[in-house]
């Protein structure tokens, strides 16, 4: 029975260059040297033309291989910041995590950002040491660093012999045995003694593991303090319990390249991690009402989530789903919750790199592949229909840097490909910005925009430019004016007469615009005021200074005049429009710029440097608050400062820290920058003239 399977379905995470996905080749090529790269190369995994060309991943890959008699489903995760949204997802649809940290690296400044979001999702997770056979390999240094800059109290579980090109192996500090590597085969090693050179150092972290265990569970500690000896599944028992409430982060040592330790982490995900039918599910029936699935239970009803979706110019739509309960059979019937559709799956598919291999039955912790669902999409529930469930949705956050994008092909085009683009990767949004008619593609982060960009050219041949987006200025008036409006124009018969008087007073900022209707004794028809405020309303549009919209003011229709026959509704629009564009050039216009409200995310060290550049941006710093890993600044930045500030702040804090952005308000411009704006736009022909 499915349920009798050892099943292990995980993520590998970490900063980009620490081996996450060389190490996820290697426990393929445990599994099957046939699957794998021999040579160690990740250009299996990571086949896209953006990762080659960068060499690093930058989506979700899932792998699924047998070892053993046993299962694992594996999601290589991408590392470089502007894609950790990804890696939320990632750790929404696996049950346990591994964080790969390089001995030559190092955590410091590398993989903080990585693990923020893993402790936050409460996922019981596994530290592995990578490259322990490099050049610049310093296993201590990397231990070290993961409790300076992670905060976390780290536990190894192995230490390696002789760390550096000559490394011989490991040893295991469960068994106390040490793995001496065997050169003639990958990741082979024989059982030996521990050396003497390293056996006072094992002992010494042996005694350190068995307290981190006994501090896990209250039955072991009470064994433990009372002078009894644990045993090996005591050990592991009390590590598992640790690990599950995330008071320590184990430590295990690998190398991808020649195999040390890699058949062993295997063998640690196991231990460790908890099984898929262990964990209940947990979403919500149609109505909203709470529903719990034991995925242990024989009869569980099927339930899965989409977590990847890609758009194939020949397979189609090509959706990657996790199995939380129940088993997935061929020719079963499934349900969309969003959608309330239902579909059929005649056959689905193991991932297998770019191959995909039919399964004939899914269980709970496995990945499968469906081909050409209709209209599901990434983080969508599937279900079986006559037991609906919607599981959590998955965690969509503000996109902080904005693009504006142009196609040669107009842009139409260049919509509906991104719109594909976006199907595949939904922390991408495309928009049409309301204040200055530019389409805005809008992510991540920089990296994250422009590889969106070389894969709309790659995969729908639309070649698109990107610029930084127009800020989207505005005008106001500062002192109250008054200004009459006469449009009198006689042609022969009918003619057109219209008189006007209107006071403009200033309002608080972000109250809009007011019209208000003061006229006494009857100096102009009923019917023709709102002519008046409809005038007022269409010159908005376009202020005096730069042609940006004018608001936060009040408009005070006092006394006009009229003529029986020649007043028309035209005519006072004409009028109200006239008085308008009078009074505002007396009313000391001055220009509003959008402030964005920002907070940035970085290590102590960088504070100084950050608040400097800040400064230069003409932000106006809020506050700090101290973080677990960090420091938070919060700040208000004018958005045309702020449109390069994720390039900038990689380069300022080594690619460490990071920001979320959103509007706060309008502020005036400092009138030298303004002038500069005003000068621009009037050099440009975008300010129109009183006539006009």
């Amino acid at each position: 029975m499915a349920s009798q399977r050892v099943i292990r379905t995980f993520s590998i995470l970490g900063a980009d260059g620490a081996g996450k996905t060389a190490l996820v080749e290697a426990l393929l090529r445990v599994a099957d040297a046939k699957r794998a790269a021999p040579d160690g190369s990740t250009a299996r995994l990571d086949a896209e033309p953006e990762e080659k060309k960068r060499n690093f991943t930058l989506s979700l890959h899932p792998e699924s291989f047998e070892e053993g008699g046993r299962s694992f489903h594996v999601l290589d995760c991408p590392g470089f910041a502007a894609f950790l949204t990804e890696v939320e997802w990632a750790l929404q649809v696996t049950d346990a995590a591994i964080l790969a940290v390089s001995a030559a690296d190092g955590v410091h400044n590398k993989a903080e950002r990585a693990y923020d979001v893993l402790a936050e999702s409460g996922r019981p997770a596994l530290a592995v040491i990578t490259r322990i056979d490099g050049d610049s390999a310093d296993y201590q240094k990397a231990l070290a660093d993961v409790e300076s800059s992670l905060k976390v109290k780290p536990v190894p579980l192995q230490i390696p012999i002789h760390p550096g090109p000559r490394c011989r192996g490991l040893v295991d500090l469960l068994t106390m045995r040490a793995h001496l590597h065997d050169p003639k085969g990958f990741a082979r090693f024989s059982d030996e003694e521990i050396p003497g050179d390293v056996k006072e150092e094992a002992e010494r972290l042996r005694n350190a593991l068995v307290e981190a265990a006994a501090e896990s569970d209250d039955e072991l500690l009470g064994k433990y303090l009372e002078g009894g000896t644990l045993s090996e599944e005591e050990i592991v028992r009390g590590i598992t319990a640790g690990v599950a409430a995330q008071k320590f982060l184990p430590i295990a040592v690998a190398c991808a390249k020649s195999g040390i330790g890699v058949r062993e982490l295997l063998d640690l995900t196991v231990k460790l991690f908890p099984g898929p039918t262990t964990i209940e599910v947990k979403g919500k029936d149609l109505h909203g009402t709470e529903v719990t699935r034991k995925p242990g239970d024989e009869g569980a009803p099927f339930c899965g989530q989409v977590f990847k979706t890609t758009i194939d110019h020949f397979a189609g739509r090509i959706d990657y789903v996790r199995v939380f309960s129940g088993t997935l059979k061929n020719d079963a019937t499934v349900m969309n919750p969003r959608t309330r559709t239902e579909e059929r799956i005649a056959h689905f598919f193991r991932t297998d790199g770019a191959q995909n291999a039919e399964v004939k039955e899914a269980a709970p912790g496995d990945f499968v592949v469906l081909m050409k669902l209709k209209d599901a999409h990434t983080g969508d529930t599937l279900c079986d229909p006559a037991a609906p469930i919607l599981l959590p949705e998955f965690k969509q956050h503000t996109r902080p840097v904005s693009y504006a994008v142009h196609a040669k092909g107009g842009d139409d085009k260049a919509a509906a490909a991104l719109h594909k683009l976006i199907e595949e990767d939904p922390s991408l949004e495309l928009a049409r910005s309301p204040d200055t008619g530019e389409m805005l593609l809008q992510g991540m982060g920089q990296a994250h925009i422009e590889v969106t960009v070389e894969r709309v050219k790659r995969k729908h041949g639309v070649d698109i430019t990107l610029a930084p987006p127009t800020p989207a200025y505005l005008e106001t008036i500062t002192a109250p004016a008054k200004a009459q409006g006469k449009f009198k124009r006689q042609t022969g018969g009918h003619g057109q007469y219209g008189d006007a008087h209107v006071e403009l007073y200033p309002k608080p900022r972000g109250e809009g615009f007011e019209f208000e209707d003061a006229i006494v004794g009857g100096s102009i028809p009923r019917q023709f005021i709102p002519s008046v405020e409809k005038g007022i309303r269409g010159a908005l549009g376009a202020g005096p200074l730069a042609g940006y919209p004018v608001v936060d003011f009040k408009a005070k229709l006092v006394f006009g005049t009229y003529h029986d026959v020649d007043s028309s509704d035209m005519a006072f629009q004409v009028a109200g429009s006239m008085a308008f564009k009078k009074a505002v050039l007396e009313a000391r216009p001055i220009l509003l710029e959008p402030i964005m409200k920002l907070e940035v995310r970085v290590p102590e060290e960088y504070v100084g440097a950050v608040m400097g550049d800040l400064n230069s941006r003409r932000a106006k710093v809020q506050g700090m608050e101290p973080l677990a890993r960090g420091v938070l600044v919060r700040a208000l930045c004018p958005h045309a400062e702020a449109m390069t500030y994720d390039a900038d702040l990689r380069s300022l804090t080594q690619g460490v820290g990071y920001f979320t952005m959103e509007p706060s308000h309008y502020d005036p411009v400092p009138p030298p920058i303004a002038q500069k704006i005003i000068e621009k736009r009037r050099a440009d022909g975008k300010v129109k003239g009183i006539e006009e």
